[in-house]
């Protein structure tokens, strides 16, 4: 998700209600958002955050915006990350104040690191009690939750007067798209919430004030130019790694890979960026990644490191490994602050991504030395994308297709590759099934892969899956999570349920901690206690409203009739229980 993200208009019928109360701030905020074209805003009401629940009413009876009710805040925060992702529009996502402010914080900064851009907003205590013990006061000058959202958004503000609420909102907005976009956050004190809000908007054309420059460091560019040109001189590789801001400009990178031949690796969130079945796609780098992609960096004839869209983390850097951080890495970047991570680089190019390489395309095009390769002049060959992509090395191939029980987890992912139409959205939960995920899922459409792999917070996936098929209607989401996530964050089903979304909610049952537990036995051989008790989610699901069944051989999967699953008029959880004591591919460690 980069600076790029343009928000979308949306007409809404203005008939007002003769019954409806004067007009109120709450009024205003919901004004600029339904022009915006925000069609959702998540949270769990209470009593200071009551007016705006009360203007989201009045815009849902005449054709707006409405609430949408999630169980807890964090999911709330989860659905508007994935509403963002899928319709490129602002997440917003509230929660009254004290607990529901501080429940809210997980899901901000998960959004915060994944660079989303999301408006928290929640409220607060009357101004004139400020400081003298109102209930579940959180102002600054009690318990300050405004300043414990300091450090996970681009924004944050308390309103302490009706007139600051527009310019204060409108500045938030301007953050949250600005480069690096993210969440920005507005503590509303309810007694702002009702005072009195003008007739009309002061900024109609806010649409316009959002949209971002498209910047580029055009001296580097050229440096690049003149490295790349050098490399084809003494005929040396390019490689390119992929990270998770590239989605926007991930054609202009893969029609970059095919002129100058350049193989692919990616980051574990740069998977949603690269067709796998590309003939130059080596696979993952790092954590849970593919002896191949490691092979296509190391490479004697490799010259040039393009890391780009990648802000160099632990995972995405295999606990940052000389194998990448070297001196043939080139850093792009549309955020300048990560270039702290690559000193050792030969050169840092700053600039919106997709800007740099429409530049590099242009220029390498004239530079005659660099002929086109074959990729580029004969297309790219159909692939059976039913099958694992050929230039990947996975560890265990054969166990796509192991018919043991319990099951092997690689032999779900298969299954979950075979069974599903292609514009199904994936949603990769926190955990061990992260792991598998990352090392054996393959999908022909990367834009439909969602996962969150900087902050890494358990359950991201089954909040975001329900405001990914809010976004997309009509269209199978299928959320791949782990028991422990779905007993942390599983309630949200019922959302799913409310508003009969199409969600596949696929649990790898291993009953345990998986990820940590298999961490814990590389590190020390003595166990600890990250058992689950055995529970039938299978039977949860069907006590909250959900289709549910339990998987517990590979012959089951055939009992399944997916196509009706996906067009169903509510969630599906499929209980699959995996072989607890098979190794994920952790990879780096």
């Amino acid at each position: 998700m980069t600076a790029q993200i343009i928000p979308q208009t949306k007409n809404i019928t203005q008939t007002p209600n003769p019954n409806d109360p004067p007009r109120q701030l709450s009024d205003l905020v919901v004004d600029y958002l339904e022009l915006l074209g925000v069609e959702y805003v998540f949270g769990v009401p209470g009593g200071h955050i009551a007016p705006l629940y009360e203007a989201l009413e009045r815009s849902d009876r005449r054709g707006g915006m409405r609430a949408i009710l999630s169980r807890q805040e964090s999911g709330a925060a989860a659905m508007a990350d994935g509403y963002a992702r899928e319709t490129g529009k602002l997440g917003v996502c509230c929660a009254t104040t004290g607990p529901g402010a501080t429940n809210l914080i997980t899901g901000v900064a998960s959004a915060y690191s994944d660079h989303i851009p999301i408006l928290a907003i929640t409220g607060q205590t009357l101004l004139p009690k400020f400081g003298v013990g109102a209930f579940q006061e959180s102002s600054p000058d009690w318990l300050d939750t405004a300043r414990m959202f300091d450090k996970c958004t681009r924004y944050n503000s308390v309103i302490t007067h009706p007139k600051q609420l527009e310019h204060k909102l409108i500045a938030a907005l301007k953050h949250a798209w600005q480069s690096p976009p993210g969440p920005v956050h507005l503590s509303v004190p309810v007694d702002v919430f009702r005072a009195p809000a003008p007739d009309a908007i002061s900024y109609p054309h806010i649409r316009q004030l959002l949209a971002q420059p498209t910047f580029a460091d055009l001296g580097a560019i050229a440096k690049l130019v003149q490295m790349l040109e050098n490399a084809s001189q003494q005929n040396r590789k390019v490689v390119l790694l992929v990270g998770e801001d590239c989605r926007e400009a991930s054609e202009k990178i893969i029609a970059f890979a095919e002129l100058m031949g350049a193989e692919i690796v990616t980051t574990q969130g740069g998977k949603s960026c690269v067709n796998p079945y590309h003939p130059l796609y080596k696979g993952v780098f790092g954590f849970a990644g593919h002896q191949s992609a490691r092979q296509a960096l190391t490479d004697e004839s490799v010259a040039l490191i393009l890391a780009v869209g990648t802000t160099l983390g632990q995972w995405s850097t295999s606990t940052w490994d000389a194998a990448l951080l070297n001196e043939k890495l080139v850093h792009i970047h549309h955020v300048n602050s990560y270039f702290s991570r690559s000193p050792m680089a030969q050169l840092h190019v700053y600039g919106n991504i997709e800007t740099v390489f429409a530049e590099l395309l242009t220029r390498l095009k004239n530079v005659a030395t660099i002929e086109e390769s074959l990729l580029t002049k004969e297309g790219l060959t159909e692939a059976n994308t039913r099958e694992k992509p050929p230039q990947i090395e996975v560890q265990k191939p054969d166990d796509y297709y192991s018919k043991a029980t319990p099951i092997k987890p690689t032999r779900l992912i298969y299954e979950i590759m075979q069974r599903f139409p292609s514009e199904t959205r994936f949603l990769i939960d926190t955990g061990n099934c992260m792991v598998w995920a990352f090392h054996y899922l393959f999908l022909p459409h990367p834009e439909n892969y969602r996962s969150s792999v900087e902050l890494a917070a358990m359950g991201w996936a089954i909040g975001g899956s329900v405001g990914t098929a809010l976004g997309t209607p009509k269209t199978p989401v299928v959320c791949i999570t782990g028991d422990g996530s779905f007993l942390m964050n599983g309630q949200e089903i019922t959302v799913a349920v409310a508003e009969q979304l199409p969600i596949i909610f696929i649990i790898l049952n291993d009953r345990s901690y998986g990820m940590v537990k298999q961490r814990h036995r590389q590190v020390v051989k003595d166990g600890l206690g990250f058992a689950i008790p055995a529970v039938d989610f299978s039977l949860m699901a069907q006590a909250m409203g959900a289709k549910g069944y339990s998987i517990r051989q590979p012959e089951d999967f055939e009992q399944l009739d997916y196509e009706a699953i996906c067009n169903d008029s509510g969630p599906t959880v499929l209980d699959v229980h995996i072989d607890p004591e098979e190794l994920s591919p952790l990879g780096m460690f």
